[in-house]
Order: structure tokens, then sequence, then C-alpha cells
């Protein structure tokens, strides 16, 4: 039984900074949102809602931002929070979103 409170309460956290995070992309300037289909640190360094710490929050947290253009003028911004679950298990939560410059 604790095992599923500690996995729902991981999952609730991992939701919760990765749509914080998905939230503060979504509204800085389309052109900031630059595209390459790879991890992001750069973008999300120091922004009010990518900046908590995932590795504080969660066991062996990480967090990725990939943006990429599927079409022109449209930007898929997917926000990915990652965390150990024992040994070399991994669970993600990942969250997306699509930006528009028209």
């Amino acid at each position: 039984a604790q095992r599923g409170s500690a996995d729902g309460e991981h999952t609730f956290i991992a939701t919760t900074l990765a749509q914080q995070c998905l939230e503060t992309l979504r509204n800085i300037p389309f052109a900031s949102l630059m595209s390459g289909g790879v991890t992001n640190t750069a973008l999300i360094t120091g922004m009010p809602g990518c900046a908590v710490s995932v590795s504080s929050t969660l066991p062996s947290g990480s967090r990725s931002v990939i943006v990429t253009e599927p079409f022109t003028n449209l930007r898929q911004i997917s926000v990915t929070v990652s965390w150990s679950t024992g040994g070399t298990d991994t669970t993600n939560v990942v969250l997306q979103t699509r930006r528009s410059n028209v």
C-alpha cells in the first residue's frame, strides 16, 4: 500500500512540475521557441515555471523540453518529467501543447 501511495504522490508532483513548465513556455514569445527536436536545456534555465529542481523533488528526477515544428508557424512543446521507481525502473509524465504564430 505504501508503494502505491508513493507512486501516486510522485505522479502528482511530476505532473505539477511539468504543467508549471509547460504553462511558462506557452507564454513566452513564439520566436523564442526554437525548434530542433532536441532537449532544450537552455530554453528552460532560469524560467520561473521551469526553475524548480526536479532532482531534489523526485528520486533521481529529471526534466526535458523538446520543441518541434510539425508545420510552418506551429511549434509542438513536450515537457517530460522522469523519476526512478526503484532499481532500474523509470516512470515518465509527458505533457504536450502546440503554439501557433498565426
